[in-house]
């Protein structure tokens, strides 16, 4: 199980260029629920895979649960920096949601430099190595239900901004 100390509440405020989660298209969508299930089964001392599993056969990719653990586990012990995650009710997308999709959708492209360097703005070299393998099977298990995920601007840093949509709830977390 995951070291709980890594996962701290987010106190401060969401950036001014959050993606809102009704945007997303469905691979999208299912990569941030298993993200943010994720991280609220490890706060909860709860393994995650179960209900992953179950997420993932609604696309019959249940065998991509090991590679979202692995990954997410690889992000919350070497993380070089904090990750914002938002919780499962946040409207909005936090950054480190934000760049798991950008190396997905590269990875998706096999872009395999791009995704890596993509990787490396969290985590360190070795580690973003180790998680590539685990990136593209995502990438691949959307690809087989014919789930590509995007290459969009508003997934990069400075992305536009919909007025009324900052509303943090208590529960996010920063993956760090």
């Amino acid at each position: 199980m995951a070291n709980l100390t890594e996962l701290r509440p987010a106190h401060r405020r969401p950036s001014a260029a959050r993606t809102p989660i009704c945007r997303l298209t469905t691979g999208e969508a299912l990569i941030v629920w298993a993200i943010r299930h994720w991280v609220q089964s490890v706060k909860a001392r709860l393994d995650p895979r179960d209900l992953l599993r179950c997420g993932f056969a609604t696309i019959e990719a249940e065998d991509v649960t090991d590679s979202v653990d692995r990954l997410l586990m690889i992000t919350l012990h070497e993380a070089t920096t904090v990750r914002d995650v938002g919780c499962v009710r946040c409207p909005t997308l936090g950054e480190g949601e934000r760049d798991i999709l950008q190396a997905v959708a590269l990875s998706q492209r096999g872009r395999r430099d791009e995704a890596l360097s993509v990787a490396q703005t969290w985590l360190p070299l070795s580690a973003a190595l180790r998680a590539y393998d685990d990136i593209a099977a995502i990438g691949q298990a959307l690809s087989g239900a014919d789930m590509i995920v995007p290459m969009r601007e508003d997934l990069q840093p400075e992305a536009w901004w919909i007025e009324g949509l900052a509303t943090h709830h208590e529960g996010s977390a920063l993956l760090h």
